[in-house]
């Protein structure tokens, strides 16, 4: 069995919730549910999509009230009426929807409604702030300017700020939801290390996360839920990948990555020493029909650049891309959407759905010829290809009449796949596919991966999971500093050889015991 190094805390729980009850029209989210979290103990709040884990810690940060039931902390019955209320109590929460506001610095986001002031409280105190801000990014070993924009930061190091947000505050109880999300091994491994040393200073860790390894490496306990009610309690469950699928889904996974063989030795895309201004820097590699090609590498070694050079989203400075041996001229991405290719962007929600739009118009997008009667915009032609992703995909009926931004991220993620299914695309770039969703939805793309190969399409994919990246790819073309440095494939390709393409890529180190110790009296 697989379980961190520390055993649950003992004794009366730092936190704990009694009976919680929280419904919304249609829709019972919590149902009598009852949590306890103890002081130096990281507690792992699973389950699947919709099963209500994301309303349970709204309420513990203050943002929804139940219906019924109570919070204690410290044995004391607690009303946390709003967020402020909740911080006030020491709660931080790192939601899995950024909080942060792109226009301004990393220092005024991690300080936000927090800000030293001078003058008498007149002014705001920013030499005083931008120091702190340093200070807590370099005890996070996390090589970001204080005074740069988070608009001009990646996804990766925008989380990393909302980590750093958080944990600036004096927190007796941190929650994380899908903290790793964006991030690549070296990261993680940063990120776990910090939590064990928060741990050891007596903070309650509440973690939820999707990546169930992960999980089983970190946490000292478990709680999963199910359709909203606690399908097994703290020490219920063994901390083991196998027991905790079969307690989420309700029985067994014979196999996490059904992985199925469709490629041929027909070429259909090649490569050939492409360059941008965007880190790509004389890349090579070729893709087979029914094929799965992976990307591997770290965060900022390129991959998603190279997708997006393919995508035509960042425009070629060097080397040609060639679709069944006829060079292609790469203007935009309407250019690679004519010849077939198509792209599910790393952040689905900002660069690819349409939130605004029902499922209906977000499939029909990229291809409105197909919902034209004549010169007219067909609305019965697109309700009913729409209708037949939603079965086919088996993304939830509320797509067909509800916002995109309403529905789960496996839904939204299929929801993106049927784009690409219903403009027939030939080759369909999957840039971190499961990213942020359950067990059963990543089943499911899974299953749409092997549909596609079946069927002819061939497949880039980029994961920063490696498991999922060696079981589900034919190949792995390695990935360094923009260029492919090797071609393999995926039976011979360890963790090993994705993590050593790291080099100097991106600038973040491990930190130790003290220096860690001294973060929460920085503020």
């Amino acid at each position: 069995m697989t379980s961190a190094s520390l055993h649950p805390g003992r004794g009366e729980p730092l936190w704990e919730l009694r009976r919680i009850c929280k419904s919304f029209p249609g829709v019972r989210a919590n149902n009598d549910i009852s949590l306890r979290l103890h002081a130096g103990e990281i507690h792992g709040l699973l389950g699947e999509n919709g099963c209500g884990k994301s309303t349970l810690i709204k309420i513990l940060s203050g943002v929804n009230q139940p219906d019924s039931g109570e919070i204690r902390h410290r044995g004391r019955v607690v009303t946390l009426n709003g967020p402020t209320a909740a911080r006030s109590e020491g709660v931080a929460t790192v939601f899995q929807e950024f909080s942060l506001i792109p226009q301004l610095t990393v220092a005024e986001n991690i300080f936000m409604g927090r800000h030293p002031t001078r003058a008498g409280g007149l002014l705001v105190d920013w030499k005083a702030m931008a120091a702190a801000a340093h200070h807590i990014l370099e005890q996070l070993a996390i090589d970001i300017d204080p005074q740069v924009r988070v608009a001009d930061l990646s996804v990766a190091e925008q989380q990393l700020v909302e980590i750093a947000k958080a944990l600036s505050q004096e927190a007796e109880l941190l929650i994380l939801d899908e903290p790793t999300t964006a991030l690549g091994q070296e990261e993680i491994a940063i990120l776990h290390g910090l939590l064990r040393s928060i741990r050891g200073r007596g903070v309650s860790i509440l973690y939820i996360s999707h990546r169930l390894d992960e999980v089983v490496e970190l946490v000292d306990t478990v709680t999963i839920l199910k359709d909203g009610c606690v399908a097994s309690r703290s020490g219920e469950t063994r901390l083991a990948v196998d027991d905790i699928v079969s307690c989420m889904i309700g029985g067994g996974v014979r196999e996490h990555y059904p992985k199925e063989h469709n490629a041929t030795d027909q070429v259909v895309l090649e490569v050939r020493g492409i360059r941008t201004s965007e880190r790509v820097r004389d890349a090579s590699f070729d893709l087979r029909r029914g094929e799965v090609l992976g990307l591997g590498g770290v965060i900022g070694s390129g991959r998603t650049e190279i997708a997006r050079a393919v995508f035509g989203a960042d425009r070629l400075t060097g080397g040609e891309v060639l679709l069944d041996g006829r060079p292609l001229r790469l203007r935009g991405p309407a250019d690679a959407i004519r010849a077939g290719i198509a792209l599910v962007p790393e952040n689905r929600k900002y660069d690819g759905l349409f939130f605004n739009f029902f499922a209906g118009p977000n499939i029909t997008m990229a291809n409105i010829g197909g919902v034209l009667r004549g010169p007219f915009f067909d609305h019965g032609k697109e309700d009913d290809a729409a209708t037949g992703y939603i079965r086919d995909l088996e993304i939830t009926p509320l797509a067909a009449h509800k916002f995109v931004n309403l529905i789960s991220g496996g839904n939204q993620q299929k929801v993106l796949i049927a784009r690409w299914l219903f403009r027939e695309a030939r080759i369909v770039i999957l840039d971190e596919p499961t990213q942020g969703i359950d067990v059963g939805a990543k089943l499911a793309v899974y299953r749409l991966i092997n549909a596609l190969t079946k069927a002819g399409k061939s497949v880039l994919l980029i994961s920063s999971d490696h498991n999922e990246l060696i079981a589900m790819s034919d190949r792995i073309a390695i990935v360094q500093h923009g260029r492919v440095t090797s071609v393999r494939p995926a039976a011979e390709v360890t963790h090993a050889h994705l993590v050593s393409a790291s080099g100097t890529v991106h600038s973040l180190h491990p930190t130790t015991g003290p220096a860690v110790a001294d973060l929460r009296r920085v503020a």
